[in-house]
């Protein structure tokens, strides 16, 4: 009787196994994926949208989720190509060239090119319309080694003014330098907020970066390294005729109050404004996203200009450029790289857009019967925490695009329809004005210090003007172009025409 009993119990033990082996494999194949997510709050081991894409692809993963910046980046140092524990995929994984193409020399990233267009057909189709974005998304040796998250029209660092100022006030919006001094002017001295008080603050940015952005209305646009390309020479705009024109005009705006005065030493945090009943002080603001600043409840007040005219162009920065690079990358640890590839190609339709990005139909939003769709009543009472548990975009770039047509089509307001053609309005004035490039580490290795010294002295430089610390004159201008000369200007810009000379051969 003992025995019999034991036998049934082991008998019941292995068939217990062996269904959970099976479950397992009914399931699909399982793959470890790290990357980088900031997010509060948000674990991907509990989030919606991988239950989601499993239930989708029967494509399961582990995970090991960083959620400082450092400590990710130190994990890409670390890894090697015979590491035990080198994660299959790499998600959300803020690679940069130099990264990449270190990666790929040590045989830690496999080259994704030969497999895309039959494993990818959805992101193929977007890069064979676009051969600058494959283009860009290429290491110098031919291989691809990440992917990107691709935004049409691009995100850029705008100027967005008070609408409901100008209509206060019975103003157009400015089209030139001259008429936004108009504007600002107004916005000073007219209580355009109607409270009785003089809290306006014409025109709201953060330190030099922003105020760069602003050159546009005098034909300067530059890099995040003041360089541009023109006619096959690399050119640093702070030596550009115009640029003392410019900065004798920021200088003037400041000294009349028509700028935060703070404008050099404040924070995104600290001009953030999260009173919805708050007063409205700021007239025109240069963020990326005004509602990363304001309430919505202030956000719709505010409208993104078109960029300033000179001599009768708009030509504006085009910030970034349809791409972000570097989102999703596969290891040689990977057995299947071809299923991974097909489980991200997904991300890069409309329907997987709105999966990562607003969620599942009828169970987090709904499409009326007019063709606008609305979120459900529990997602927009607690939209943070929903934003965390079930979405994946926010806290760093995932691969894929975003659902521009579908967020037209938002429910309940124009705001978001009049954005998205403002966006794509927007578009036509931007312009790179460097050419994508890809750096190797060496390069990075070579360019950093120079550019740690040039680029502070160039924004250091522009904060003493524009405060009136030192006077913009012949010899300040003079001593300025020494100063960058002994900084290694001259070695600084044959690096970018040997990187320009690179990209366009």
């Amino acid at each position: 009787m003992f025995c019999r009993r034991t036998f049934c119990f082991a008998l019941a033990f292995a068939l217990c196994l062996c269904s959970a082996a099976w479950a397992e494999e009914s399931a699909g194949p399982s793959y470890r994926m790290a990357g980088l997510d900031q997010t509060q709050y948000r674990s991907w081991e509990n989030n919606a949208f991988f239950t989601r894409m499993e239930q989708r692809t029967g494509v399961r993963f582990t995970f090991q989720q960083y959620t400082k910046a450092e400590e990710w980046t130190n994990a890409k140092a670390a890894m090697t190509a015979d590491a035990a524990d080198l994660p299959d995929v790499l998600f959300k994984a803020a690679l940069t060239g130099g990264e990449c193409i270190s990666l790929r020399e040590n045989g830690v990233l496999i080259d994704l090119k030969p497999l895309l267009e039959e494993n990818c057909p959805n992101l193929w189709a977007i890069l064979s319309a676009r051969p600058d974005l494959l283009s860009a998304i290429t290491l110098p040796d031919g291989s691809i080694a990440a992917l990107p998250f691709i935004s049409f029209p691009a995100n850029q660092n705008y100027l967005w003014i008070n609408t409901e100022w100008l209509s206060n006030l019975h103003l157009e919006k400015p089209t030139t330098a001259q008429e936004l001094v108009d504007v600002l002017t107004a916005f000073l001295n007219k209580d355009p907020n109607r409270n009785g008080r003089s809290d306006e603050i014409p025109l709201g940015f953060l330190g030099p970066f922003d105020l760069k952005f602003l050159g546009h209305a005098f034909g300067l646009i530059a890099n995040d390294y003041n360089v541009f390309a023109e006619n096959g020479q690399a050119k640093f705009m702070p030596l550009e005729d115009n640029f003392r024109l410019f900065i004798t005009w920021l200088r003037d705006l400041y000294q009349a109050g028509l700028m935060d005065k703070n404008g050099f030493v404040t924070s995104d945090d600290l001009r953030a404004v999260t009173d919805s009943n708050a007063t409205a002080t700021y007239g025109v603001m240069i963020t990326q996203q005004i509602t990363d600043l304001f309430k919505v409840t202030w956000a719709s007040k505010y409208e993104i200009m078109m960029p300033l005219s000179y001599n009768g162009e708009r030509v504006y920065r085009d910030f970034s450029g349809p791409l972000i690079r570097g989102t999703f990358a596969i290891t040689s640890a990977c057995k299947d790289p071809e299923k991974l590839l097909q489980w991200v190609d997904f991300l890069y339709t409309e329907e997987g857009a709105i999966l990562s990005g607003i969620g599942k139909e009828n169970e987090d939003y709904v499409v009326d019967g007019d063709g606008t769709w609305r979120f459900l009543e529990s997602v927009q009472n607690n939209y943070d925490t929903y934003r965390a548990s079930t979405l994946i975009d926010g806290g760093s770039v995932q691969p894929g695009v975003l659902a521009r047509d579908f967020e037209y089509k938002m429910s309940g307001t124009t705001q978001v329809q009049e954005i998205l053609d403002k966006l794509t309005e927007f578009g036509q004035y931007t312009v790179m004005p460097f050419p994508y490039y890809t750096l190797t580490q060496a390069q990075q290795d070579t360019i950093q210090p120079l550019q740690e010294k040039i680029g502070y002295y160039v924004d250091m430089q522009i904060a003493r003007w524009v405060l009136g610390e030192e006077e913009i004159s012949d010899d300040t201008f003079s001593a300025f172009a020494a100063e960058l000369e002994q900084l290694g200007l001259p070695d600084f810009m044959a690096f970018w025409q040997s990187i320009l000379d690179e990209t366009t051969k």
